[in-house]
């Protein structure tokens, strides 16, 4: 079922505001909404070329010989790795810092729905973060390897990161960005892309608002 869905040409267009509805019998866009915690950091890693596309494999765990874990002392581990987020260790008792951040369900409990939270630690995730800083840093040196001028590598990082070309005020604000704050900061590309995924642009999921580009 899954693949006559995928190569239908429904599912392959380009999404878009087409004057569609359901009582029309035609096939709208699916909504914009905000990403979910393993999709934000997969797409983190995709776009600073890290992510890993293996499948995942046994976590390291200690060896039982080790284990002195008790009721007031649990087991408590964080593996991280580059794979796909589906592959992090959960535990119980205690989740992932980076999914329990951004509204990952609780493994403790029957989680039917998530919920959506906007609290300041994630923001501050974005800021001081060394996961974020290092990514950032790879996505950059995945446009300084291009040898591009501005330009490219400014539609270039606007494809990785936003999956679309930039507007020429985008382009622009790029451009005046690199003409000024680039040469303050020693001329780093880390900064620009920090910024990028700061955006609300960025944490979104692709999909219909209302909005085109002529708005």
């Amino acid at each position: 079922m899954h693949r006559l869905i995928m190569l239908s040409a429904t599912y392959q267009q380009e999404s878009g505001n087409s004057g569609g509805t359901q009582a029309s019998g035609l096939f709208t866009p699916f909504p914009r909404r905000r990403l979910s915690a393993e999709e934000i950091r997969d797409s983190i890693l995709a776009v600073s070329g890290e992510l890993d596309e293996t499948p995942g494999t046994a976590h390291p765990f200690p060896p039982p010989d080790s284990w002195g874990f008790t009721q007031h002392a649990p087991f408590n581990a964080v593996y991280d790795h580059n794979k796909r987020s589906v592959y992090l260790m959960v535990q119980r008792i205690k989740r992932h810092p980076f999914l329990a951040l951004f509204d990952g369900a609780d493994p403790n409990a029957s989680t039917s729905e998530r919920r959506i939270t906007t609290v300041p630690t994630q923001a501050l995730f974005f800021l001081n973060d060394p996961f974020v800083h290092t990514k950032a840093l790879k996505c950059a040196e995945r446009l300084i390897s291009a040898n591009a001028d501005g330009p490219s590598q400014i539609e270039r990082a606007s494809r990785l990161t936003l999956g679309r070309p930039p507007t020429g005020e985008e382009l622009a604000e790029a451009m005046d960005f690199l003409a000024t704050r680039f040469v303050q900061r020693g001329w780093s590309i880390k900064a620009m892309h920090r910024l990028i995924m700061l955006s609300a642009t960025y944490q979104q999921e692709s999909g219909n608002s209302g909005g085109t580009q002529a708005s």
